[in-house]
């Protein structure tokens, strides 16, 4: 009893010192040795519940913290079309004499900058959409060999791919869990961001792994590849190796990142390293369709 009374007034201050060895081994011993054990099990429970509730909260701050970020970057991306828009607008509007070929290349560069602010407003969109939506993303029976294929007859009037060339070898019949129209756009990115950075001339998609769930993908080119030290960023939102030049044909700083949440909300994987014989390779999973 005495025991007992002493753990008690501990237990009272949240002081647990007592060794339940100490308690007789009779009915009364029995008895204290189940209340100190009650009432560790609800100690515990209150810690792991404090834990959980620093871990959630921590992640509420991330998501904030993140979200804060992307809004202070997209504002950065947008000041500069738009104000280049404004300068040339405003130019032109001060300007009524303006010489008819001044007038033109002013309102041709504007244009321009118009153009890039729609794709970067798109990206920003289908961001959104991908980190927001991830659970209701709408998903089907898709071929991808039908999806890449399609890609490449509109290669040539689309022209993202620049002066380099793109091949594939993907088997018939590759029914893959996924959406048509994020599939398209992140092989679309792929393809994009390798014509932009890569310096290469050739390009290409292969099924190199196959298992009884998923389809392992290999994207790669016969480019410069990139620094060690920049891999690990590539998909990072607005990452640049070289900011100037990838504003300057017209990369928003989006398509990587856009890359890996496609293929993570698909439910698969992707990873990048520089290649053995040079350039970039993307190493990613999609699930197999399953009935």
């Amino acid at each position: 009893i005495g025991l007992l009374r002493d753990f008690a007034t501990k237990a009272a201050d949240n002081i647990e010192t007592v060794d339940e060895t100490d308690f007789p081994h009779d009915e009364l011993g029995d008895i204290s040795r189940k209340i100190i054990k009650l009432y560790r099990d609800k100690a515990d429970a209150v810690k792991k519940s404090e834990r959980e509730h620093k871990i959630a909260l921590h992640a509420v701050e991330e998501k904030a913290r993140i979200k804060r970020q992307l809004t202070n970057n997209i504002n950065h991306e947008l000041k500069t079309p738009v104000g280049v828009i404004k300068g040339y607008l405003d130019t032109i509007a001060s300007n009524p004499d303006m010489d008819t070929p001044t007038r033109q290349r002013f309102i041709s560069r504007a244009q321009d900058n118009v153009e890039r602010l729609c794709i970067l407003l798109g990206d920003v969109s289908t961001m959104t959409r991908l980190e927001e939506g991830t659970g209701n993303i709408p998903v089907k029976e898709i071929d991808f060999h039908d999806i890449v294929f399609t890609i490449e007859n509109d290669l040539t009037a689309s022209g993202i791919n620049g002066n380099m060339k793109f091949s594939y070898n993907l088997p018939l019949d590759c029914m893959i869990r996924g959406n048509a129209t994020l599939l398209t756009g992140m092989i679309s990115n792929l393809i994009k961001n390798a014509a932009i950075h890569s310096g290469g001339t050739e390009m290409g998609l292969d099924l190199i792994v196959e298992s009884e769930r998923y389809y392992t993908f290999r994207f790669y080119d016969n480019g410069t590849g990139v620094d060690p030290q920049h891999l690990p960023h590539l998909f990072e939102r607005f990452y640049r190796i070289d900011a100037g030049r990838s504003r300057k044909v017209g990369g928003t700083g989006l398509g990587l990142p856009i890359v890996k949440n496609t293929v993570e909300a698909l439910g698969g994987s992707i990873s990048v390293h520089n290649g053995p014989m040079g350039g970039l390779e993307f190493l990613f999973t999609l699930k197999k369709w399953k009935d």
